[in-house]
Order: C-alpha cells, then sequence, then structure tokens
C-alpha cells in the first residue's frame, strides 16, 4: 500500500481546487447571458422598436412585432429567417412566428387551419397562428373590431390575437398614434402588446 505524504496530499488538493474553479471565460460567459436576459426583460416598446430599427432598418415589417414580442432580438432574426426558408409561402405569417411561443410545425399547423378554414381572412392567417387564442375565438374577435372600428382596418389582426378588451386596444392604439413619436407603422403591434410604450 501506498503511503501518502504531506507532499503528495497537497499536491492532490491543488490539482482538485484548479479543476473545480470555473474558467474567467466561463464567468464572462455567464455575464453576458444573463445581461442579454436582464436588458430584455427591461426594455420597453419603444425602445425595442428603435434597436431593431437600428440593426436592421431596411427590414421595415419586422419593427413593429419584434418591438411587440419579448424574446431576444438574435432569437426572433433566427426564427424569422428559419420560416423564411421551410415556409417561403407564409409571407404574411414570418413576423408573427419569429415573435411567437410556438415550434415550426405547431405555428405551420395553426397558419393552415386558418388558411383551410378561412381562405379569404390572408392578411390575418399569421396573426391567428402566433396568438394563443382558438379558432372561434379569434374570428368572433376579429369580427367585433371590423364591425365596431372600420376605420382600424390595419389592425383588425392585432386585436383579434390579443387579449385586450377593444376599449383597452383603442386606448393603446390611439395614444401611441397621438403621440407622434413616428412609429405610425406599428399602432396595431403595440395596442395588441403586453409591453409597455416608455419607462416614463
Amino acid at each position: 500500500m501506498k503511503k501518502f505524504t504531506f507532499l503528495s496530499i497537497s499536491a492532490l488538493f491543488c490539482t482538485t481546487f484548479m479543476f473545480a474553479q470555473p474558467s474567467a471565460s466561463n464567468k464572462e460567459t455567464i455575464k453576458k447571458v444573463s445581461s442579454k436576459e436582464e436588458a430584455k426583460v427591461d426594455k420597453t416598446f419603444m425602445e425595442r422598436y428603435y434597436s431593431i430599427k437600428e440593426s436592421y432598418p431596411s427590414m421595415k415589417n419586422l419593427h413593429g412585432t419584434y418591438a411587440a414580442s419579448s424574446g431576444s432580438m438574435e432569437k426572433y432574426i433566427e426564427k424569422y429567417y428559419a420560416i423564411k426558408a421551410a415556409y417561403p409561402d407564409m409571407k404574411n405569417g414570418h413576423d408573427n412566428y419569429a415573435a411567437s411561443d410556438y415550434s415550426l410545425e405547431e405555428f405551420a399547423k395553426r397558419y393552415y387551419e386558418i388558411k383551410d378554414t378561412y381562405s379569404t381572412l390572408g392578411n390575418y392567417f399569421g396573426d391567428y397562428a402566433g396568438s394563443k387564442k382558438s379558432l372561434p375565438d379569434f374570428i368572433s374577435r376579429y369580427f367585433e373590431i371590423k364591425e365596431s372600428s372600420p376605420a382600424m382596418s390595419e389592425c383588425f389582426g392585432q386585436y383579434a390575437a390579443s387579449d385586450y378588451t377593444l376599449p383597452e386596444f383603442t386606448k393603446r392604439y390611439y395614444g401611441l398614434k397621438a403621440s407622434k413619436s413616428g412609429m405610425d407603422n406599428c399602432l396595431g403591434d403595440y395596442a395588441g402588446s403586453v409591453n409597455k410604450l416608455s419607462k416614463h
């Protein structure tokens, strides 16, 4: 049987201690990831809108849906290109998928569900597919806003997909419109989102 000397025990202890310590690069990675996560949680609709506008200025159709979502920009863009490659014909649903929590298969199933049942509502296929609403609930809400607020035609789908009552949605819609913030292309995205407009 081997005898353990003080030196061999010390060497064993030091080696174990060295391997148990996380490297500096691991600490940096963890810090970066948690900083990203914290940053996205605190961002308002306006902050998210201008951050994607600055990063992707030519992708105007994405600015509002990203600002209304809660995920990171990296994940949003990754999902956008994934559905664009897999389903190029779903042009009016690419941004909705990127902003949703659904897998590509789940989203596609919901997209084709509304397309097969209500083929004339092509502009709203993506709104439904990305929402948490059942198809009957979505359609009921769609007709509610269509009948009572025909002037808001560009955001029928966002209302139908949202959890707001019509007065709440309308208040948010016209609040952003009156703010003269330059974000008129995403009034419905903001009105239907849970994100605050700004920190003030």
